[in-house]
């Protein structure tokens, strides 16, 4: 099945340090947007946070601590087992935009797949799914 993208421009706020341009892209009804690599970046993301309906976050061990990872591959999948977003993540963040519902999600990164099997979308509220893999995964 070949799936379409559309991609445009949003400007996400910084508070104090001018805007950041980000592309918003979509598969079918489904919008994210992706990225936040550094600090500045990644405050603008969470910043952004409460006005999509999906916060995911994907991270890596490093040692001891936790280090952001970006190009892991992230599927979700409604409560019928239809795919509505398969993207490759442009760093440690993706926004998604979906309607109510229940979904399950499955982030791959090198040989490591991790799945949040009930994560549940409700109107007005942010869901967050956060993903933590293995160090040297990638």
């Amino acid at each position: 099945m070949r799936r379409r993208f559309r991609q445009g421009w949003s400007a996400l706020a910084l508070a104090g340090a001018g805007a950041l341009a980000s592309p918003v892209l979509a598969q079918g009804s489904v919008s994210y947007v992706t990225g936040g690599i550094g600090k500045t970046e990644a405050r603008a993301f969470e910043r952004q946070m409460p006005r999509h309906a999906l916060a995911i976050e994907l991270l890596e061990h490093a040692g001891r601590a936790e280090a952001f990872t970006g190009d892991a591959k992230v599927r979700i999948a409604d409560a019928r087992g239809r795919t509505v977003l398969n993207a490759e993540a442009g760093g440690p963040f993706m926004l998604v935009d979906l309607p109510p519902g229940r979904y399950s999600i499955v982030a791959t990164l090198g040989r490591a797949r991790l799945r949040k099997s009930r994560l549940y979308v409700r109107q007005g509220e942010l869901a967050r799914a956060t993903f933590e893999f293995p160090a040297h995964t990638d």
